[in-house]
């Protein structure tokens, strides 16, 4: 996330366009693509422990060697190896958090994701900080030394819990692209859910900054706001996950709240834009608004929908994970070149409109829920 917050000053390090940034960005999706074919499989077969350990490692090594790359194409090169290393980590760590789940009884993703939005929150505050007085190099440098350190303590003091080689007992199946399809009877559905839900934090990722900076004029500092509120909403209510089910049914939270966030973002940003012509503090306030809102809308989605499909398969956790990530990788990629090139061809805020519209059409899914409450 450290690198997220920093993506005007990356770009323009590139000397590319936003365009050209977005699809070099969207392309790391080939290590994505990579890595939940191989992975998956790997989880099941050696454990999770060393593939936490190793991918975090490359994981850190290859963020560290961002703010040293000028050239577009080696930049595209880290970015593949930065997506499949983050893939495996992610992989790992979620199928392990299922396993877990099912041990305890116990919500723990959505605890899980939020505190995944914690840390990109303190980044972030970080980032807000420092960015004024501290090089690029400096700032990206230092946290990943400092986060590799941590995960690997938190990897040798998680041995006793983790996941050992093969101990679900299912057979793995054969994880090439036929025998993927061949396995899909539900996910197709569940995967445009996915989308749908996800793609407004992605986007928020990848474009906030660059929103604030280039349509707002906010400085470098100021244009990290927008992410740090949107995950601050995010925290909120991932971390009340429990409250949530007990008051509404999965099918109300996923009928609810995608049309809060998707709703609320496209106004406020629009609005926030449109203000910041006249008055760009006041335009700027709204414009985090709507970060906030869309936070709100999208906290649990993904989560939830996880759950969801847990629920309808007896696949191993880590073939889930896999097989939900691998076509979901597929489409966000197709998504995010389409949102790059519309904010080239038009505006940055034009092109937010995508993921907002893709949130508020998520509501249409809600019939995947369960309709009890708890």
């Amino acid at each position: 996330m450290s690198t997220a917050t920093r993506f005007p000053e990356i770009r323009d390090q590139l000397g590319i366009n936003n365009g050209t940034f977005g699809t070099y960005l969207s392309l790391g999706a080939i290590g994505g693509v990579v890595a939940f074919i191989l992975v998956g499989h790997l989880v099941h077969s050696i454990g999770v422990k060393p593939i936490v350990a190793i991918a975090a490692t490359g994981l850190f090594v290859s963020l560290g060697l961002v703010p040293h790359i000028q050239s577009p194409i080696l930049w595209l090169v880290i970015n593949i190896l930065i997506a499949f290393f983050w893939v495996s980590f992610h992989i790992a760590n979620n199928a392990q958090a299922i396993h877990r789940q099912e041990e305890v009884g116990e919500l723990i993703l959505p605890k899980l994701h939020g505190l995944w939005s914690l840390g990109a929150l303190l980044t972030s505050i970080l980032a807000i900080v420092i960015t004024p007085y501290v090089t690029l190099a400096w700032h990206i440098g230092v946290v990943v030394a400092i986060m590799w350190a941590f995960t690997m303590y938190g990897v040798v003091e998680s041995t006793p819990y983790f996941i050992k080689k093969n101990e679900e007992s299912d057979a793995f199946p054969n994880l090439s692209p036929i025998g993927i399809a061949k396995t899909f009877k539900f996910q197709p559905i569940i995967v445009l859910a996915m989308v749908l839900a996800m793609q407004i934090e992605f986007a928020i990722q990848d474009w906030s900054a660059i929103y604030a900076k280039d349509t707002i004029n906010m400085s470098a500092s100021s244009s990290i706001y927008g992410y740090a509120v949107f995950i601050s909403a995010m925290i909120i209510l991932r971390f009340n996950a429990k409250k949530l089910a007990a008051r509404w049914s999965e099918r109300e939270l996923i009928t609810k709240l995608p049309i809060l966030g998707g709703v609320g973002f496209a106004v406020c940003i629009s609005l926030g834009t449109w203000i910041s012509e006249s008055n760009r503090i006041l335009g700027f306030i709204i414009a985090l608004v709507g970060f906030a809102l869309a936070g709100f809308g999208s906290s649990i989605l993904a989560p939830t929908i996880f759950a969801i499909s847990f629920r309808k398969t007896s696949l191993p956790s880590s073939v889930v994970v896999a097989q939900l990530g691998l076509t979901q990788t597929i489409a966000t990629f197709i998504a995010k070149v389409i949102i790059a090139w519309v904010a080239q061809a038009t505006s940055v805020t034009v092109a937010l409109m995508i993921p907002a519209l893709m949130l508020l059409a998520t509501a249409k899914f809600a019939n995947l829920g369960k309709d009890t409450k708890g």
